[in-house]
């Protein structure tokens, strides 16, 4: 099977837009947390309620890229004002999502910049290339001879 190369000047045109509607928004309330799982459009947008857990957006570490992916075809195959609607009120949703993510990332504490002994297997100075040392029936590395020379070996 041969798969087809990418070509970013070549957006698809959907023929029916509202039916694209109806599946694109069943998908984005697919990726919402459950309180906002409704049959109903537009989505509950309540700030008391909301609850968002990080991992890497909407349906993994491609989220964001598929939600605007979706959306441009969506935005250049749109022909009606009632479409227009649509899609502003997909936009706001959306947006409201993203500021709900950020203001959820700005109230987490910011991480402590680790300090060199933090670090497992950070070699000091003093300790040349002793830090490469493993446990016994692991393979032992073979230092670079830049390593050996700067180590003094």
């Amino acid at each position: 099977m041969k798969s087809r190369s990418y070509n970013a000047n070549q957006i698809p045109f959907i023929s029916d837009v509202g039916v694209y509607f109806k599946q694109w928004a069943a998908w984005w309330t697919s990726c919402q947390p459950a309180w906002r799982q409704t049959k109903e459009w537009p989505l509950l947008r309540d700030r008391n309620t909301a609850t968002w857990t990080i991992k890497s957006g909407p349906r993994g570490q491609n989220g964001l890229f598929l939600i605007i992916m979706s959306t441009t075809w969506w935005a250049s195959s749109i022909q009606s004002a009632k479409d227009w609607a649509e899609f502003d009120e997909a936009m706001e949703d959306i947006q409201w999502v993203i500021d709900q993510l950020i203001s959820t990332l700005d109230a987490l504490p910011a991480p402590a910049s680790p300090t060199r002994s933090d670090i497992p297997n950070t070699p000091t100075p003093a300790q040349g290339a002793t830090w490469m040392v493993r446990e016994n029936g692991k393979r032992q590395p073979k230092p670079s001879r830049r390593l050996m020379e700067a180590s003094g070996i």
